[in-house]
This record gives structure tokens, C-alpha cells and sequence, in this order.
């Protein structure tokens, strides 16, 4: 390979690297805005992200002290006082941010501060309230504010140490074998971001990267030694990522003999870049945010691929530890087909044992998870479902569609767990969804009411009805195990889903409300993120947990009780808590509870407003 073939051939690098971004664009967006944002590489884009003020240094340790950091008023001055022994001014500092932070909710009503147990975390951690009573707390303890100020910077530095070593450093590894692995594979999953740690290997992977840093650290004391060490160390994070097994001088050798003869190149093809870190520059961070960032890395994999290829084919020291070929490339089919024979063998099962499913009732079971009519086959086509799923991953890897871990040099497990269960893929019936409905209904008012009497210290209906249900607890529940229910094989997708389900519901219901009696039965009023006090984000978090909870947990397990009745006594139960339920809302509609307690606020001003 000649001297600078590598730089002869960057057009064909880069629209390499702008295929595999355009193929893998949102996933690469995402881990790359992490990334950013935690401070890992590329830290000159954060000004694209804005001020995320005290998440960033919580995050950061708040470690870097700013010049005339202490006259400055902010989370990081505070911090600042507690460190350098000024307790009291540090405590003044908190309170005057505290009131500054209430004064804007009273201007901005979507971003309030004063209610909620989300809007007690933000207030303690954004006016730095939290480190102070912390600080108070130890100074009782200890009687001495110089002793706290030397704990806040153990802790401070400790904390950056922990963040730095244990994440944000062995995260640039993780996030290099997501760019390897969407250069050769049309499908990734969070398996292969989580190789390293599903391999065992995630503290050796942190004490690499930590020498790594260190070198680094101790060379930049030599000014030109720190410079030429950053090109020669440029490849152990892609070896790290490739074999975390390797030791921490072995990978940075091993990367000093890679680089050889192409520090120079590596870092002309950077310049060669420079387009888009002007463009960086006029867009304020903003294009590397949504385009920049996931580009440049890519082009740096493919530099980083090409001097691997060239390493082995001249066999330098340490070659063979650059053993994981299927990160590279795509396996033969054949060796495939015999590593995955338990998977082939497993979908051909499946197959001859399907539940054939047509019109009507097909599409009612897979779109909404609803099971019509007679429950014969029902367990069977549940267990079939579970057993999909549980191949599922086995097959994209088993059809090159996606890494076959099972080809990994470090991945001990080759078996398919075929006594795994999966009951959260089940189907409910009709008369199941009532009671399942009711429960919810039930448990959603005996939530607000014990909550109400923790709060309050006396017992109230909550609520529009007479009877002990809330409505939007049970239709909440089970809408998202109906309109969701194609999401329940992705936890992520479910929980996004739900929320926006349940906000959705909930805001509409408050309005209806209003506009039906002019009455709020509750009202987000003062609450971190909420939306004209009828829903806000604490609520719709915990609404996303709860959803998950009954997704996953709850109603797969109530439904196995229920189907543990007899049909009759089922059908019966369900119809008089029905028939109960539906005298009991046609009279709330005429007349609603209005008990002191239930209605959270008065007449709502603006008589008639419209949704907005």
C-alpha cells in the first residue's frame, strides 16, 4: 500500500462515510448528541445543544473553576463558595437564585417551578439549594466549614473521576463500534452498543482508556510530544472497541505501530474536513448537532479501517489480537446457517406449529391484542408469539442482517434459551379488558385518594364520579395495551407511546371538563413543563413508568387470574361492575362530584376558551 493511498482515495472514504451515516442517520444522531452532550469528544458543538446550566455540571462534576467564578451568580458560584470555605455566601447566592427561579414562573407558566415533586428537584439542583443543605448538614456533624470545603472538592474531583472513567471515556470506545458495526450491518441493536459490557469486559475497557488518557496527560507536559501522542493513540479506542480483552499497553503499542507512517495522513485528511468545521462555525454548533458530528466520525472510521487492513496485511506485532473479523465484514451464510442451526431449527418448529389466523380476527390480534370469541387456541398462538420473539434477534443475525455475537471471539453463550417466557406478548379478550378497565379504575382512585389524604390529612371522593373509580386510570390503562400493543416488543417505544397516549388523554379530558362544568378536577398549575395546568411532565413520566408497569407486569399477570375462572363467572362479574359503572357515569354527567376536595380549582377564567 503506498505512502499516501490513503489520502489519494478520501472521496471514496467520504462517500463511504456519508452512506453509512445516511443508512444509520437517526441512531448515529442520537449517540452522537450524547456523546456531545456529556462532554466526551467534540465538545466545541455543545453550543448548538444551548445552556443546560446546572444538568451540566452535575453531570461535569462541576470541576472546572471559572475565572471570577465566585462574583458570578449561578449553580457553579455556589458551588465555588462551599469549596473555598464561604458557606453563609454561598447559601445567600442559592436563595437569591431560588427567588430569581420563582419570579420567572410567575412570566412563564409552561416552565413553573413551584409544584411537584420534578419541580422540587429542579428548584434544589438549579439554584444550588441541594449543595448547600448538604453542606449544612455535614458542617453539624463535622463543626468545621474549612473540613466541608475540602470534602465538596474531594467529592467534586471524585465524582468527575468516576463520570470520566467509568462513562464518558470508555463511552468514545462503545460509540466507535457502533460506527464499525453500521459500515457492514443494515440492523443495529442495543445488544451491539452494549457489546462491551454483554462481553464482561467494561472495567478492562475503562483502565485502556484511562492509560490512554494518561499518556496522553503526560506527553502534553512536552507541548510537540502531546500533539504527535494524539495521532499515535488515535486507534485504541476503534482496538478497544473491537477487543476489550486487550491490556491497556498492549492496545496503546499496538496503536503507536498502526499509526506509523500515518500521522501525517491522519491529519491531512482532518484538514481535508475543514469545510464542515466552518460551517460548525457559522451555523453556531447547530449543523454539527444535526449532521456534522455522526460524518466526521464516520470519516475517521474509515481512515481507521483502511490502516487496520494495512496492518495485517504486513503483520506487524500484535496483529492477530485484531481478531473480531465480523465486525468488518458479513460471515459466509453457510458458517451462519451452522452456528445459528439451533435458530434454523427453532423458526422451522414455529413455522409447522403456527395458529392460522384470517380476516377480521387477524388483523383484531395484531393490531390491538385483542382476542375475539373463543378462547380455543389462544395459549398456543401466545406461546408461538413468545417464541418469535425470542428468535427474533437470533434470525437478523443468523441472515447478516445485524452482528452475530454468537461469532464474537469473547462471546461464551451459544445456546437459545428456548424455556424463556414472554407473557407480556399475550392477547386479552373482551371480558378481560372490562375488568381489567375496572381495575385500574379502582386503583387510580384509591391512588388519588390516599395521596390526597398525605397531602391533605383528610379523606375525599376524588374524582367526577360517585363510585371508587377514575375513568382515566382505567381507560388509560387499557387503551395503551390496545393502541400500543404493537410497541410491546421494543420497552422504549412502549414508554414513549404510552405518555403520549396518556398526555393526550388526559389533556382532552381536563379540557372536556371545563368546558362541560367550567370546573378543573385537577390542575398542573406551577408544575415543571405542564401545558394550561392540564398535564406536565412529571405527571406524563410517571404516567410512562405506570404504563410500562401494567404493560409489562400487571396485566399479564391479572389476566392469568382472570383466565383462571370459569367463562360464566367472568361474564357475570363484568357486566354488573358495567352496568354499575354506567349508572354512575350517566348520572355524573348530570350531576358530577363537586365535594370539597375533588375540584383542584375554581371556575376556570375565559369562559369558553377553545383548545389551542
Amino acid at each position: 500500500m503506498g505512502k499516501n493511498s490513503i489520502l489519494q482515495d478520501r472521496k471514496t472514504l467520504k462517500a463511504a462515510s456519508h452512506a453509512t451515516v445516511r443508512s444509520h442517520y437517526f441512531i448515529l444522531l442520537f449517540c452522537s448528541l450524547v456523546m456531545i452532550f456529556f462532554g466526551t469528544e467534540f465538545e466545541y458543538a455543545k453550543g448548538g445543544l444551548g445552556d443546560w446550566g446546572w444538568v451540566k455540571e452535575a453531570v461535569n462534576g462541576n470541576f472546572s473553576f471559572g475565572e471570577d467564578g465566585g462574583n458570578i451568580l449561578s449553580v457553579g458560584s455556589v458551588l465555588e463558595d462551599i469549596r473555598e470555605g464561604r458557606l453563609q455566601e454561598g447559601s445567600e447566592k442559592a436563595d437569591e437564585l431560588s427567588s430569581q427561579i420563582g419570579q420567572e414562573d410567575e412570566e412563564n407558566t409552561a416552565f413553573g417551578h413551584t409544584n411537584g415533586v420534578l419541580a422540587i428537584i429542579v428548584n434544589a439542583a438549579s439554584s444550588g439549594q441541594i449543595y448547600v443543605k448538604l453542606a449544612q448538614t455535614l458542617r453539624s456533624i463535622l463543626r468545621s466549614d474549612s473540613a466541608v470545603a475540602i470534602l465538596f472538592v474531594e467529592a467534586s474531583f471524585l465524582w468527575y473521576l468516576v463520570i470520566y472513567l467509568f462513562l464518558k471515556n470508555t463511552y468514545s470506545a462503545a460509540y466507535r463500534r457502533l460506527f464499525l458495526l453500521s459500515r457492514v450491518y443494515p440492523k443495529i441493536s442495543y445488544h451491539d452498543i452494549l457489546h462491551i459490557t454483554e462481553v464482561r469486559r467494561w472495567l478492562k475497557a475503562c483502565w485502556v482508556m484511562f492509560a490512554r488518557m494518561a499518556y496522553n496527560a503526560l506527553w502534553c507536559l512536552t507541548i510537540v510530544g502531546g500533539v504527535i501522542k494524539y495521532f499515535s493513540y488515535f486507534a485504541v479506542p476503534y482496538l478497544v472497541a473491537e477487543n476489550p480483552d486487550l491490556e491497556a499497553n498492549e492496545a496503546i503499542t499496538l496503536s503507536r505501530k498502526m499509526m506509523d507512517g500515518h500521522k501525517m495522513e491522519l491529519f491531512r485528511y482532518m484538514l481535508s474536513l475543514w469545510g464542515w468545521f466552518l460551517l460548525s462555525l457559522v451555523t453556531l454548533g447547530i449543523s454539527d448537532l444535526v449532521y456534522g458530528v455522526p460524518y466526521r466520525m464516520a470519516c475517521y472510521t474509515e481512515f481507521y479501517v483502511r490502516i487496520r487492513k494495512e496492518a495485517i496485511e504486513k503483520q506487524i506485532p500484535g496483529f492477530e489480537r485484531l481478531n473480531d473479523v465480523y465486525l468488518y465484514e458479513q460471515a459466509d451464510r453457510i458458517l451462519l446457517y451452522e452456528t445459528y442451526f439451533d435458530v434454523v431449527d427453532e423458526i422451522t418448529l414455529i413455522h409447522e406449529d403456527k395458529v392460522e389466523l384470517t380476516g377480521f380476527k387477524k388483523n383484531l390480534i395484531e393490531w390491538f391484542g385483542i382476542w375475539p370469541g373463543s378462547l380455543e387456541n389462544k395459549e398456543k398462538y401466545e406461546e408461538l408469539e413468545g417464541r418469535k420473539f425470542a428468535v427474533a434477534r437470533y434470525k437478523d443475525c443468523m441472515l447478516a442482517q445485524t452482528y452475530p455475537q454468537w461469532l464474537s471471539p469473547l462471546w461464551k453463550n451459544r445456546e437459545l434459551n428456548r424455556g424463556a417466557q414472554f407473557s407480556f406478548l399475550r392477547t386479552y379478550s373482551v371480558w378481560s379488558l372490562i375488568l381489567l378497565f375496572m381495575t385500574f379504575a379502582i386503583a387510580g382512585w384509591s391512588w388519588e385518594v390516599i395521596l390526597h389524604f398525605i397531602q391533605e390529612g383528610e379523606l375525599v371522593n376524588r374524582g367526577t364520579l360517585l363510585g371508587p373509580w377514575l375513568p382515566i386510570y382505567g381507560s388509560g390503562g387499557v387503551l395503551v395495551l390496545l393502541l400500543c400493543s404493537r410497541f410491546r416488543k421494543n420497552p422504549v417505544k412502549e414508554f414513549f407511546a404510552s405518555m403520549t397516549l396518556c398526555g393526550v388523554i388526559e389533556y382532552f379530558a381536563g379540557w372536556f371538563l371545563e368546558m362541560r362544568f367550567h370546573q378543573r378536577w385537577w390542575s398542573y398549575d406551577g408544575y415543571f413543563l405542564n401545558l394550561h395546568g392540564r398535564i406536565c411532565a412529571e405527571g406524563l413520566l410517571i404516567f410512562g413508568i405506570g404504563c410500562c408497569l401494567i404493560v409489562y407486569l400487571l396485566a399479564p399477570m391479572l389476566d392469568f387470574q382472570i383466565s383462571k375462572l370459569k367463562r360464566p363467572v367472568v361474564v357475570g362479574i363484568s357486566l354488573a361492575l358495567l352496568l354499575l359503572f354506567s349508572i354512575d357515569t350517566v348520572h355524573s354527567m348530570v350531576s358530577p362530584n363537586m365535594a370539597a376536595g375533588a375540584i383542584e380549582a375554581n371556575e376556570v377564567a375565559g369562559e369558553t376558551e377553545a383548545v389551542p
